[in-house]
């Protein structure tokens, strides 16, 4: 386990557990994405439906995760994540079961691929939230970040993994299946609370929207900072075919190892660096937000692939710094039984900013290639500028 200074061991080791867990939703999402195409020549469906079943459980998640967020402080975090472990294990059986039954019907095999996606993306909207209050309550608010840095490396880790557990697939085409259905079970595993955490105050039906003026700008941070580096993930290939003058399929691989290095860097920034930053939140994130400007600069300025990983390597870096210091600035301006609903409204804002930050960088990229990376760079610098107009501390 990895030490961070000034963190109570208890606090510690739950994060470390819990980072454990979230890892099975980044597993989740990275192996159905690489799957698609196997998940295409077993179902008959084309990459549309497919497409359309994946946009559909991106909904649940989105709509899901303000919802589940909130149950942890009612429900005791513990058995939240057990019970949405359970539920995102019945979206992955019914995933696996459309693959290893016999060939069904077009509509039959769209509609449980539907179901799958909307049953595993609710219960995977809430893992994140419900783990983030649970670390949040443990430790005291100067430590926040470094362990919400921590879940993010674990969610990381998942991604990782799970892109090398589709890779089974040449071994048998079941093989990864059973791997997606076997992830949901290390939720069943964080530990409990000895006891439910007490009501902090009295109105316990009042709920936390996102409107709210206390969260309304971090949800703000997160949209615009998920809309610009979801463009350069999703045009990375085509940005490198043209840029580099690459085959589709040398695209395809180059793209593949910058995502797997951007992925590598931040994670190790998450574990390690991000615990003993000595800077304050608007520091942080005006910090983060520069480094992912100044990295996708970079790629528009590289003319070679070298330059154009560095360059990611950076904006990744910049991310990893971002995203927990304004997640730990966010649950700071709220009440403790609001810091799951909070954390659950950011990651749906999340969702929709990487979801539009795809469409967006699509249209920009068709109009000239290096459009995206400008585009990922402006939010950047306006989030940058931003961050120190936005008070330290408590609402």
């Amino acid at each position: 386990m990895v030490e961070i200074a000034g963190v109570r061991p208890n606090a510690r080791a739950l994060a470390g557990r819990l980072a454990f867990g979230v890892s099975a939703i980044g597993f989740g999402q990275s192996a159905f994405i690489a799957l698609v195409p196997l998940i295409a020549v077993q179902t008959g469906l084309g990459t549309g439906e497919i497409g359309m079943a994946a946009a559909l459980g991106a909904l649940a998640f989105v709509a899901g995760a303000p919802i589940c967020g909130s149950l942890g402080a009612r429900f005791g975090h513990g058995r939240t994540l057990c019970a949405l472990g359970l539920v995102v294990l019945c979206g992955q059986l019914l995933l696996a079961g459309l693959i290893w039954t016999t060939a069904l019907a077009p509509l039959l095999a769209l509609a449980v691929l539907i179901t799958s996606r909307l049953v595993y993306g609710f219960g995977a909207s809430g893992v994140i939230p419900v783990a983030q209050s649970w670390v949040c309550r443990s430790a005291a608010e100067e430590q926040h970040r470094g362990l919400l840095a921590l879940l993010s490396a674990g969610l990381g880790t998942g991604r990782i993994l799970g892109s090398v557990a589709a890779m089974t697939a040449s071994l048998a085409a079941q093989l990864p299946f059973l791997l997606l259905v076997l992830s949901p079970i290390s939720l069943l595993f964080v530990p409990r609370e000895k006891r439910l955490s007490p009501a902090l105050d009295t109105d316990e039906k009042k709920r936390l929207f996102p409107f709210d003026r206390r969260i309304l700008p971090f949800l703000a941070i997160g949209f615009c900072l998920m809309v610009g580096f979801g463009q350069v993930q999703m045009m990375l290939g085509p940005i490198l075919e043209a840029k580099l003058g690459l085959t589709a399929s040398s695209a395809t691989s180059a793209t593949g190892l910058i995502l797997t290095l951007v992925a590598a860097a931040m994670i190790l920034v998450q574990v390690f660096a991000i615990p003993r930053l000595p800077f304050d939140q608007g520091i942080g994130v005006t910090t983060g937000s520069i480094l992912l400007a100044l990295g996708a600069l970079t790629v528009v300025a590289s003319g070679g692939f070298a330059l154009c990983a560095v360059g990611l390597v950076i904006g990744g870096i910049g991310v990893a710094i971002a995203s927990p210091t304004y997640l730990a600035w966010l649950v700071s301006r709220v009440q403790p039984r609001e810091q799951g609903a909070a954390a659950g409204w950011l990651a749906s804002a999340h969702v929709l900013g990487q979801g539009a930050g795809a469409v967006i960088g699509g249209y920009a990229f068709a109009l000239w290639p290096p459009l995206p990376l400008l585009f990922c760079a402006a939010p950047a610098g306006a989030i940058a500028v931003a961050a120190w107009s936005i008070k330290p501390g408590r609402s």
